[in-house]
């Protein structure tokens, strides 16, 4: 259960959306526009926001930004109508934490949330000796199994988040977007699939949903011999993620520019893996790099002051 900010001006569309939250267990707190949204956020401390774009007075976009500078502890969750890609698209890159499609509402809202609140929690009982790590590095050889995705990236989260290395939200969207990379490797990469031989993202690395074709796959050669191999580095610095697959790779050029995000890739159609896993990789961090081939990826994010 989370406490949620929702902003929506909708009377219709905020009843929708609190029902659908209040379904899994979430305590709403309703504001009718992003203004109203901020005086709650200085009255009160929810978990995590989600706001539509289009609102008056302050929209979606405006919000993301304020927050980012006075609440940047709180992660936010666009939900777009069809035709305000281009505003989600700009709000990723300025600093929200997801976003959801209208048209998809019922079926994506909950699970991003669990998603993004994921890769936030912590063991606190570590939290003093974590804080003086100067530098650490995680090195593993994954099989491909979904359910060894979450964990992965809790261990990493628990580690930057002790050594104080970013801000909350910058920290889970290095999270969200090494899930994707680790996910994409494993069905894409080792197991070569297209997306709609997979479960959904969510399915897999938090519920570890398998579909026939990932089935028969991981029991046959080549590919029930491959593995992921993760390579993390956190420092004072950066937090440096390499992810690597011993599949045939992709092409690169249909990865989107950093700051260069193509509005399209954010319609409810288009490929998860090609387009929206792709979109939130490069806007959630600071240099995303593949090799030639596109079977290796370093993300890297840059610590405040480097």
């Amino acid at each position: 259960m989370a406490r949620i900010l929702l902003v929506e001006d909708s009377p219709t569309q905020a009843a929708e959306m609190t029902m659908l939250l209040e379904a899994n267990c979430h305590e709403i707190i309703h504001a009718s526009n992003g203004r109203e949204g901020l005086d709650i956020l200085r009255a009160d401390c929810p978990d995590l926001a989600v706001t539509d774009l289009e609102m008056p007075e302050m929209n979606g976009l405006e919000l993301v930004e304020a927050m980012r500078s006075d609440f940047s502890h709180v992660p936010t969750i666009l939900v777009t109508s069809h035709g305000s890609e281009e505003l989600a698209a700009e709000a990723l890159q300025r600093g929200a934490a997801g976003y959801v499609p209208k048209s998809r509402m019922s079926e994506l809202l909950n699970d991003t949330i669990t998603d993004v609140l994921g890769v936030i929690r912590t063991d606190a009982s570590f939290s003093r000796l974590i804080s003086t790590l100067q530098k650490n590095v995680f090195e593993f050889e994954l099989p491909n199994d979904p359910m060894l995705v979450t964990p992965l990236v809790g261990l990493l989260m628990q580690v930057t988040s002790g050594m104080e290395l970013l801000p909350s939200v910058e920290m889970v969207r290095i999270g969200v977007a090494v899930e994707h990379a680790i996910v994409n490797a494993i069905c894409h990469g080792n197991l070569d699939l297209p997306r709609q031989a997979c479960p959904g993202h969510h399915q897999m690395a938090r519920h570890g949903e398998l579909s026939d074709s990932m089935r028969a796959r991981m029991n046959q050669a080549p590919y029930r011999d491959r593995t992921v191999r993760v390579e993390a580095i956190a420092t004072k610095q950066e937090v440096r993620v390499i992810v690597a697959d011993r599949g045939g790779g992709f092409d690169i050029s249909m990865v989107p520019a950093k700051d260069c995000v193509d509005p399209r890739s954010l319609t409810p159609d288009d490929d998860e893996h090609r387009g929206r896993g792709l979109v939130l990789m490069s806007s959630f961090v600071d240099e995303l790099v593949f090799n030639e081939t596109g079977n290796e990826v370093v993300l890297v994010k840059k610590c405040p002051g480097f």
